[in-house]
């Protein structure tokens, strides 16, 4: 295939003389992006379409390769990369002038992969920890979402400079590594010759960014990245080892991830922007631009060289390790993605309270039975605060006459300001073992929705005050157990003296 060197210096020259000419033209023609004040907080309105500098770069080199002499499978895939890059790249080119409705965007990006399919560059089976996983006709439709996956993927993180850039750069020569080591030189080549436009754009795109990349640019290296992702790593004609692709994107996947499930837990459109990718979460944290590019380029080569090892050795199970523990980090570290776990684990909470209460509704005393049925009085206290968790209760009461000595146990929730007030509360009363009669009530400071609280509260309460009265005197003899669970106030109640 020629002189390596030579290929790179030919994309990297390449990509610094029309990264120039592209930004003239663009902003001769009015093709920039202007500062907001929000999200866009570049001082200056910055020239787009940095993303045909990019891909004409890259078609350069490919030429280069094969005008010295191409494999046929090196041609073959230059030519489906051509075409729908090209096609990628002209949407991309429009969006960035005319603002496309993201509906329509989608359907073009899903029409610019197409070629790839066509030219029979999809995926019939998947090995994962070394199974087989026939797809059969459904390998089609997966090979066109990892590709418009990676798309938006990369798009949705280009919003910072250089970012975009740095994240295809690192990629793409990992991505390069494994071809090589997989025995696909043709694939090998073709991620150089990204890598190499990339790095001439980047002279020009880090901070403070002369050029952007644009949409033209983002969804070419979206595109660009997740087919090498899949031919780097084909096992044989159409079997992809999803291991080594999948943990390489493991950030910007994330990214995309994290904000379809804000989006959608929050009430959004999924098109709606927002200053919550992980840039600038990293950003609002104080982090200046080239500090994020360092951290988030280290990552990507981590997960990179976690995919590559897991290659080499045959061992996904290191590379997914890596690839999660990254993903635990940052959200225990508050780094990015903490918030998204707290609405997903808030959904699941949601959901096992309405099971949990169908359940009560069709056998409450079966449901207290096989929970309380001679437990301990602390553990019966522990559980029944930790199914209050989802309604924020302040104050428990449960008050009992046993005989001749009425008593009254209360919990307030010891993170609650001492001057909150409540604003609702909620009670039950039913018999005791000899008859006496116990209530259990709870009160709440935050405004809840009736329509939907009351019956399940109300079911709590019955299930869990019955199980109280029926431990009788010993409820109320650990004193001390409960003192540990933030019980301020146990006595005896007052006696009413007799008229």
């Amino acid at each position: 295939m020629g002189s390596l060197v030579l290929i790179f210096l030919v994309a990297f020259t390449a990509s610094l003389f029309l990264t120039a000419a592209v930004r003239a033209a663009a902003r001769r023609w009015g093709i920039v992006d202007h500062p907001d004040g929000g999200r866009k907080l570049h001082k200056q309105p910055v020239p787009l379409w940095g993303g045909v500098a990019v891909y004409g770069a890259t078609v350069l080199g490919l030429f280069a390769i094969r005008f010295g002499g191409a494999s046929q499978a090196f041609v073959e895939l230059s030519t489906a990369w051509m075409i729908a890059a090209g096609f990628v790249c002209f949407v991309g080119g429009l969006d960035d002038r005319y603002n496309l409705p993201a509906r329509v965007k989608l359907a073009l990006q899903i029409t610019s992969v197409l070629p790839i399919i066509l030219l029979g560059h999809d995926v019939d089976r998947i090995v994962a920890f070394g199974y087989p996983i026939e797809l059969g006709w459904l390998g089609l439709p997966l090979t066109v979402l990892w590709l418009v996956g990676c798309i938006n993927a990369l798009n949705l993180i280009d919003g910072m400079d250089g970012l975009a850039s740095i994240i295809g750069l690192s990629t793409a020569a990992m991505l390069g590594v494994i071809a090589a080591s997989e025995g696909h030189p043709h694939v090998a080549a073709m991620a150089m010759v990204l890598a190499a436009a990339l790095a001439g754009f980047l002279l020009y795109n880090l901070p403070p960014a002369s050029i952007f990349l644009g949409d033209s640019g983002s969804m070419v290296i979206g595109l660009t990245i997740g087919l090498l992702g899949i031919q780097g790593t084909l096992k044989t004609s159409a079997t992809l080892a999803i291991t080594a692709p999948a943990v390489v994107m493991t950030l910007p996947m994330l990214d995309v991830i994290a904000a379809m499930v804000r989006r959608r837990l929050t009430g959004q459109r999924f098109d709606a922007p927002d200053r919550l990718h992980i840039h600038h979460r990293l950003l609002d944290r104080g982090w200046n631009p080239w500090q994020v590019l360092c951290v988030l380029g280290a990552l990507c080569l981590t997960t990179g060289a976690a995919a590559t090892a897991a290659t080499i050795f045959r061992r996904d199970a290191l590379a997914w390790i890596a690839a999660m523990t990254l993903v635990v980090l940052m959200a225990r570290l508050r780094l990015f993605g903490h918030d998204e776990f707290a609405l997903i684990k808030g959904v699941v909470l949601r959901g096992w309270n309405v099971f949990r209460d169908r359940i009560l509704a069709r056998n409450p005393a079966m449901e207290s039975e096989t929970v309380f049925e001679d437990a301990p009085p602390a553990e019966m206290w522990r559980v029944f605060l930790r199914d209050l968790q989802p309604w924020n209760i302040r104050q428990v009461d449960f008050s009992v006459s046993l005989g001749d000595r009425p008593r009254r146990l209360r919990w307030i929730d010891p993170a609650s300001a001492a001057d909150e007030h409540c604003h609702w509360s909620l009670s039950v009363s039913m018999p005791g073992r000899d008859d006496e009669i116990c209530e259990l009530r709870i009160a709440g400071v935050q405004p809840i929705a009736w329509a939907e609280n009351a019956v399940a509260l109300g079911r709590v309460l019955k299930a869990h005050g019955a199980s109280f009265a029926n431990c009788g005197e010993r409820f109320f003899d650990a004193l001390g157990v409960f003192e540990e669970l933030a019980v301020v106030e146990i006595h005896p109640q007052p006696h009413r003296k007799a008229a």
